[in-house]
């Protein structure tokens, strides 16, 4: 019930921002609700893995990824971790600049043409790479599923600055979440799904006897 209601607050802060002749139908709870579960079962992957101070970056010109990365910051912040809802598109260097993030998720796809998202993830990965601590990457699950980290490749440059540099993205079997890592070597995009670790659980204390 508290994760229905975050995720509804969330929803109708984004949707306040447009106008009403202009409502997104991709912000309706039926096709919204999937994403803010989504993100909520990310973060705490996140957490269990050790991951902060996280920049959620989200494509500039969908509202869905807007939507997306506002959930995942709540969620993120509600576990202690420290994160930031970070805009995409010009500028976003120097935005990295100011926060300093070890990590950088990517939150790009949402309700927009694959070759509008393919051309705004590229340019936006790299700014994030002319950030100069050069953070390990994040990756929306749709990047590695829909073949947008495949595309990386068509760009000779790109994907040799991309080499060997650490990236994490995430697959969803049976509607649960699981990190996969990638790496892009030689030209060739290597994807290794693992299972995620049960957290362990605390052995109750004992008392001594007096």
């Amino acid at each position: 019930m508290r994760k229905y209601i975050l995720g509804l607050g969330v929803i109708l802060s984004v949707a306040a921002f447009l106008p009403a002749q202009q409502v997104n139908p991709f912000l309706v709870p039926e096709r919204a609700n999937s994403r803010i579960n989504a993100s909520v079962q990310i973060a705490k992957l996140l957490k269990d893995m050790g991951y902060n101070r996280i920049a959620v970056v989200y494509m500039e010109t969908s509202d869905l990824c807007a939507l997306f990365s506002a959930s995942l910051v709540a969620s993120l912040k509600t576990l202690g971790v420290e994160a930031y809802y970070v805009k995409g598109g010009e500028g976003l260097e120097e935005r990295l600049k100011l926060l300093q993030p070890f990590h950088v998720y990517m939150a790009y796809f949402g309700e927009r043409p694959h070759e509008e998202v393919q051309s705004q993830f590229n340019q936006d990965l790299k700014r994030v790479l002319k950030y100069q601590e050069k953070p390990s990457l994040v990756l929306q699950p749709s990047l590695l599923g829909l073949g947008f980290v495949s595309g990386i490749l068509a760009d000779e440059t790109l994907s040799y600055s991309l080499e060997n540099h650490p990236m994490l993205s995430f697959v969803f079997e049976e509607g649960r979440a699981k990190p996969a890592r990638v790496v892009i070597k030689d030209f060739e995009v290597k994807v290794s799904v693992q299972e995620p670790k049960a957290p362990q659980k605390q052995q109750p204390s004992r008392q001594r006897r007096r």
